[in-house]
């Protein structure tokens, strides 16, 4: 017959073992840091290595806790009971170090999903440190000062006086990881915040279970929730996210309007909505004047001011090069018009700022479209480009016309 408390801790390894495969597959299916140079990446995939030895040695506590494996085959029990506890220490410490570490990285990735800046990163992880440098160090000379828990003679695992003080660190810092995305969310795309969620609030559960009921095996699990739902929405990303520019890419576009048109309470109601072209002025002079590098960088930057700019109402998409569709629902040229001058003030803004050696200025066209009126939409894009065109056009011969006047009045003084 099975002892109840081997049969519990069996209990807690199968869960364990459970959550591993799982992470094993999703590892497997994961882009490996060394194929990758993007640091979220990188980033994601410590913390799968560390959720799935997490697993290992999770596993490990709940087998050798209260239990006197080596002490029951040993010829000499008193050294077999020594190798037991000594064990037990080695698991615990490992586990808190892993839980710690895993909160600190956790923290670095939604620094980088916001601003996808890797010198930003090095600063920030130097300024939130402390609190995991702390937390390791107190855990490590627990098996000297029983700080933060305690291994029995008899091979029992207590809580010690600070023990909350390491669980509270790794909390805090998936706190400011769920934190740091959400009130940065307008510099972020929509898809992050709901993976956020998905990863703080699996991991508050389990912290208050594991607080209620010690022993519990149930971190493992709940972080390999979270990480599938990071994994799913990397994945979301990577279809439908256009890299440079943090907006909607032209696949889920093409989908988007197919969707749309297709959509019957939309064709009943006879939805009209409004499409604009928005095309960056002298884009070709950025890349020749400054290099493929800083234009990929206005890019990021337009990406910045639709995100920042455009409201939960309205749709932004990356059409091509340096070309983008927005999809309102306004549809008189007032508005349009004002939307238009606020995106312009949010250009003029960085301009003034004197941190980019470009100047960011649009031309833009718009036209509208009535579900299911036209069988698809190459019509409605059309005239979003001729009209874009247009206004470009217009808009060079006004540049003209004030360039040669400026001359004309040099030549005057």
């Amino acid at each position: 017959m099975i002892e109840p408390v081997t049969k519990y801790a069996m209990e807690n390894i199968i869960v364990n073992c459970s959550a591993l495969m799982l992470l094993i597959f999703l590892r497997m299916q994961h882009k490996s840091v060394k194929n990758s140079l993007l640091l979220d990446q990188k980033l994601f995939t410590v913390m799968l290595d560390l959720a799935i030895f997490h697993c290992f040695i999770e596993a490990g506590t709940n087998l050798w806790d209260k239990e006197r494996i080596f002490a029951s085959f040993m010829s000499n029990s008193e050294l077999g009971a020594m190798f037991d506890v000594n064990i037990n220490w080695a698991f615990n410490v490992i586990y808190f170090t892993i839980n710690i570490l895993f909160g600190f990285i956790w923290s670095l990735y939604s620094i980088y999903k916001i601003y996808g800046s890797t010198n930003r990163v090095k600063r920030y992880s130097l300024i939130i440190c402390a609190p995991a440098v702390i937390s390791c160090l107190l855990v490590w000379t627990t098996p000297f000062t029983k700080w933060v828990f305690t291994i029995t003679e008899n091979n029992y695992y207590t809580r010690g006086p600070i023990f909350i003080i390491p669980a509270i660190a790794t909390f805090a810092y998936v706190i400011f990881g769920v934190a740091y995305i959400y009130s940065n969310r307008k510099k972020s795309n929509k898809y992050m915040i709901l993976p956020v969620f998905l990863i703080a609030v699996p991991i508050a559960i389990g912290a208050i279970v594991q607080w209620l009921l010690p022993g519990t095996a149930i971190i493992a699990m709940v972080i390999t929730v979270a990480l599938v739902g990071l994994y799913a929405s990397g994945q979301t990303e990577s279809a439908y996210i256009d890299r440079l520019s943090g907006v909607y890419n032209r696949r889920y576009l093409d989908d988007y309007l197919v969707s749309l048109n297709e959509n019957e309470k939309n064709k009943k109601k006879g939805k009209t909505i409004t499409g604009i072209m928005l095309d960056m002025d002298k884009f070709k002079q950025i890349n020749d004047n400054f290099g493929h590098h800083i234009g990929d960088d206005a890019i990021s930057q337009v990406g910045n001011i639709l995100r920042e700019n455009l409201g939960k109402l309205n749709f932004a998409a990356r059409y091509g090069g340096d070309e983008f569709i927005i999809i309102t629902p306004m549809l008189d040229a007032d508005s349009i018009e004002n939307l238009m001058q606020k995106l312009t003030d949010a250009a003029d803004k960085k301009n003034a700022s004197g941190v980019y050696p470009y100047e960011l200025s649009f031309s833009y066209g718009y036209a509208q479209f009535t579900v299911g009126k036209e069988k698809d939409c190459d019509g409605f894009m059309k005239r979003m480009d001729d009209n874009m065109y247009e206004y470009k056009v217009a808009k060079k011969a006004r540049w003209a016309e004030e360039n040669r006047k400026t001359k004309q009045e040099l030549a005057a003084q």
